[in-house]
């Protein structure tokens, strides 16, 4: 099969296969949890979903609900090392042990956001926000704050990455890499010939502009009403360039950066 037939064979996938496909995934993962416990039940599940289905959309869908349950597990664990690495009561050796361990969950967490958000990035017309919800918090097992968590921190990244590629003055405008991002860099860009990273944030803060590492970089908030469900508005899309001008600028109000409490205004998450 070519890539034209590969292409082809993408396009046929909609919603209706998303969902039946979903409920299968769903079903045996919950089965062989109760027959070959959690750890066998995944090596199942990724054999039959994702290793043997050859649609690149369906096994995408198989991988986030197969990974889910761990992923929500490693979250809550990043939690409790962020935790025992802030209370300041950690031997060096612990703190040693417990900073590899908290680097290396942090590494897996990032790779699956990667894949939520390059899930919705190519399926946005074909799965709807709520069931994408229930599904991974049914795969989960129930860890409903965590994958409303994944999914907003994705759909803002996707929103943020729509309205600066709109914004002509950006040049080179790309994603930052599993590493760059990391290190907090979710794009990466030129503006009047300097190098300029971006980093999204859920909630509503002032725009933060800032020197990093010898580079501009930009922290910029995606509220609620940029999106509604997958959908970008353009009112939304408007307030976030004007978000970015005003940081590159550092103009009209924007601050040195500082911890985001300080700035917080109330507001619901995207």
């Amino acid at each position: 099969m070519n890539s034209d037939d590969n292409i082809a064979q993408q396009t046929v996938i909609g919603r209706s296969d998303l969902v039946t496909r979903a409920h299968l995934v769903l079903a045996d993962i919950e089965k062989y949890r109760d027959t070959h416990g959690v750890q066998e039940s995944t090596k199942l599940a990724e054999e039959r979903w994702i290793h043997g289905e050859p649609d690149g959309t369906l096994q995408h869908l198989a991988e986030l609900l197969v990974r889910a349950r761990q992923q929500a597990l490693i979250q809550n664990q990043l939690n409790t090392d962020r935790e025992a690495l802030h209370h300041g009561r950690l031997s060096h050796e612990q703190l040693v042990t417990t900073g590899h361990h908290y680097e290396m969950l942090r590494h897996a967490a990032c790779e699956y956001n990667h894949t939520v958000r390059s899930f919705i990035e190519g399926n946005r017309e074909e799965v709807d926000r709520d069931h994408l919800t229930q599904w991974l918090t049914m795969a989960s097992s129930g860890h409903e704050q965590w994958a409303t968590g994944e999914i907003t921190g994705a759909i803002s990244e996707i929103a943020l990455h729509a309205a600066l590629m709109g914004m002509s003055e950006l040049v080179g405008l790309r994603y930052g890499t599993l590493e760059e991002d990391l290190h907090g860099n979710d794009f990466i860009a030129l503006w009047q010939g300097r190098i300029v990273t971006v980093d999204a944030k859920t909630g509503r803060y002032y725009p933060l502009s800032e020197q990093k590492h010898g580079h501009l970089h930009l922290e910029i908030s995606v509220p609620r009403e940029v999106l509604d469900g997958f959908r970008l508005t353009r009112r939304g899309l408007d307030g976030l360039r004007h978000d970015v001008r005003q940081a590159l600028h550092e103009s009209g109000g924007v601050m040195p950066h500082a911890a985001h409490a300080h700035f917080h205004q109330p507001s619901p998450a995207v």
